[in-house]
């Protein structure tokens, strides 16, 4: 009988080897260190997530029935493995205090705000390449490296463009103060595969974009509908390209968004 709980008792030990081991590492680990965000509880405490650096801002927000949204792109809808990833992140960050009297970094940090459902912040720090700034308060810390807190909306949306199938326009007309014009053939062809390669990188809220001047197309599809496609230089080279549709309800939601395009229209 001593021999059997003597057995047990050796197994019962190999079996919590692993976890004391892991639990001791994780304490060397964390030895000297303070989590960057001291009252964050669980990740899914966070409903709203703030970021921002000088003019440039992104606002998440989840909604009642769990949906994140971007508050800050027209209510784009949120990626939420991508939010939820970020959260925990964010939640295991810790430093090593840095000395009061050591100089600020030069350049201007990306400030985060976590909120929960009531309002209420749970976390606000602001960040540079390796170091954090616990606020208020400004305790910073020394961090291995800054978290990825992109400030751009696809970044952190699941937003994809309107399914359109490019051998399904038909025709197409350029709309000018002098009138229409029909689009050869090719152009056609070249204008639908244009629209059914629309990529949702780096799209903008429509509103954010001055349209004044822009390009302007009417596209035909086989059953009649019409697609109506505005164009604008970005700036960077590419296009901004906005749809919207009368009769096709996908496209016409997709109007508060303006994608990317390589050139103008054809």
């Amino acid at each position: 009988m001593r021999e059997a709980f003597r057995q047990r008792g050796l197994v019962l030990a190999l079996l919590l080897l692993p976890f004391l081991i892991f639990g001791g590492l994780a304490l060397w680990r964390d030895a000297g260190t303070e989590p960057v965000f001291p009252d964050l509880g669980v990740a899914s405490d966070v409903a709203r997530i703030e970021i921002a650096r000088e003019r440039a801002q992104v606002v998440l927000e989840r909604r009642g029935n769990g949906r994140w949204v971007l508050l800050s792109a027209d209510d784009a809808p949120g990626d939420a493995a991508r939010i939820a990833a970020a959260v925990q992140q964010l939640r295991g960050l810790r430093g090593t205090p840095v000395a009061a009297d050591s100089p600020l970094p030069h350049r201007e940090g990306i400030e985060v705000r976590l909120s929960d459902a009531t309002g209420q912040m749970v976390g606000h720090a602001r960040f540079w390449t390796d170091q954090a700034m616990r606020l208020p308060g400004e305790q910073r810390l020394d961090i291995a490296k800054a978290p990825a807190l992109p400030l751009w909306p696809s970044a952190w949306s699941s937003l994809q463009p309107p399914t359109i199938v490019a051998e399904e326009l038909v025709a197409a007309r350029r709309i000018t103060p002098g009138g229409a014009t029909a689009l050869a053939p090719r152009d056609v062809a070249a204008l639908g595969a244009l629209l059914a390669g629309l990529s949702a990188t780096d799209f903008v809220p429509a509103r954010t974009v001055n349209w004044a001047g822009a390009d302007y197309v009417q596209a035909t599809l086989r059953d009649g509908a019409i697609i109506e496609v505005q164009a604008i230089p970005a700036g960077d080279g590419r296009y901004h390209v906005r749809l919207t549709s009368d009769s096709i309800a996908a496209i016409r939601l997709a109007r508060a968004y303006a994608f990317r395009i390589e050139g103008g229209l054809p």
